[in-house]
């Protein structure tokens, strides 16, 4: 194809994953907020299950973003290397370390959530409520919430990378490969 796909895949992820962590969020301090608020929500146990199942479609969806970032990446360092010379020193060049930053907060993000959806799923089946099927069983415990603060935080700083390699650096704007030659 040629084209930067990446750009164009991680939409969804950030999307699922932020909106399930924002129910969780919500869920856990639904007592503190005004009763003219609470009481317009959902139930707890159907915001928890809501959210489990938008963590799942979050981890799915990141797939192809991953594979897609990490293909950029490395024809993007194929190409245009990764260290500047300026005749006495060898440096990093800024948009490759932007990258791998990029690429390691998304790597945490991504392997946290596994491991809070991991957390969750086992919880459920391992209780009364998960084989009857009820929703409250999907409830995940205050640690999980807190590392899904964490990571919201860690995936937007993660995005606004990724916007700079985009914006500034112009990663995604031009053609990474060459396409197939005519022989």
């Amino acid at each position: 194809m040629g084209k930067p796909v990446h750009p164009a895949t991680v939409h969804f992820p950030i999307s699922f994953l932020f909106l399930g962590f924002a129910l969780d969020i919500l869920n856990h301090v639904r007592t503190s907020l005004p009763s003219t608020l609470s009481n317009n929500l959902l139930s707890a146990a159907e915001m928890s299950k809501a959210s489990y199942y938008l963590l799942s479609i979050g981890l799915i969806s990141s797939i192809p973003a991953v594979v897609t970032g990490g293909r950029e990446a490395v024809v993007m360092i194929a190409k245009q290397g990764m260290w500047d010379s300026d005749g006495k020193t060898t440096t990093m060049k800024p948009k490759v370390k932007a990258t791998i930053a990029h690429a390691l907060m998304n790597d945490v993000v991504i392997a946290v959530s596994t491991y809070v959806w991991y957390s969750r799923r086992a919880a459920a089946n391992n209780s009364l409520a998960g084989k009857v099927g009820a929703a409250s069983a999907y409830t995940p415990a205050t640690w999980m919430v807190i590392a899904e603060v964490v990571v919201t935080v860690l995936m937007m700083m993660a995005a606004n990378v990724g916007g700079v390699l985009t914006y500034n650096f112009g990663v995604g704007f031009s053609r990474m490969d060459s396409g197939k030659k005519s022989q």
